[in-house]
């Protein structure tokens, strides 16, 4: 067995220290025998190996910047109140509900329009002057007992209701500002009455509603004046016809207010030759 000399023992041994990364042993130090140098060898080597480093963490990422804010239109418009889901199936009714609303403009007929009833209500205004049963006070004339009709009758010739109307539109003062100093029926027995012939002046009502003009003077016509029922029907007639036609009075005399009439008349038809 050829002997291997000491300082090529002493070199492997640096050699390994190198390699493991252990001191080199003496040479005088025992040699470990070949079991206890094949598993330490490998051992050392493994301990020698470092360990993976932990990997770095992962830097979180920056939370994203809030939103800017809507215009203050755009705000605006989604702070809006919205119009409900049930409103949507009342818009689809309402051309038919305008039809029917502007059926309802339409001028009544005499049975939706009772002139007498509604002179009624409006004659409770007279009534202070007039009495209730127009038998006359002391601030207003007579109407009953045929009073009425001798000055505002249906005479061939003069037409009573108008002269009625614009006395009652009116009244004294009004009627003496157009230069008349007379009213009514010219052939009435003892002659026209004059305007300021009363000690108290006739109050013109020109503040009444045209309905309620022609509705209190058909109600005292009719009620206190007796009017015959063929007249006071045809009367009617043509005081709907003039508030259907709802016309302007620029001054509300005599001769106007016929004019207006007897175009009512004519235009919705009404016989003015029955009446005469």
């Amino acid at each position: 067995m050829v002997e291997v000399p000491e300082y090529l023992l002493q070199r492997s041994r640096e050699r390994r220290a190198e390699l493991t990364g252990t001191e080199p042993a003496d040479a005088g130090d025992a040699a470990p025998d070949a079991d206890a140098s094949g598993t330490a060898a490998p051992a050392a080597a493994a301990a020698a190996v470092p360990a993976p480093a932990a990997p770095a963490p992962i830097p979180e990422a920056a939370p994203p910047p809030p939103p800017e804010p809507d215009p203050a239109y755009v705000q605006a418009a989604h702070a809006r109140k919205r119009m409900p889901y049930w409103a949507a199936s009342v818009m689809v009714f309402l051309p038919i509900w305008a039809i029917f609303y502007v059926g309802m403009l339409e001028p009544p007929d005499s049975e939706e329009l009772v002139l007498a009833d509604n002179g009624a209500v409006v004659y409770s205004t007279c009534a202070s002057c007039h009495g209730a049963a127009g038998s006359g006070m002391a601030t207003g004339r007579q109407l009953n007992n045929g009073e009425l009709l001798l000055t505002f009758g249906p005479a061939p010739g003069f037409d009573g209701l108008a002269h009625h109307l614009s006395w009652v539109y009116l009244g004294t003062a009004d009627t003496k500002r157009l230069g008349l100093d007379f009213y009514g029926d010219p052939d009435r027995p003892g002659g026209q009455r004059e305007v300021d012939s009363f000690a108290s002046g006739m109050s013109g009502f020109s503040n009444l509603s045209l309905e309620d003009l022609v509705s209190v003077v058909y109600y005292e016509r009719v009620v206190h004046g007796g009017l015959d029922a063929d007249t006071a029907a045809l009367e009617e007639e043509m005081l709907l016809a003039l508030v259907a036609d709802a016309p302007a009075f620029e001054t509300g005399s005599p001769d106007e207010i016929s004019a207006l009439l007897t175009e009512s008349a004519v235009g919705h038809g009404i016989d003015l030759a029955a009446g005469e």
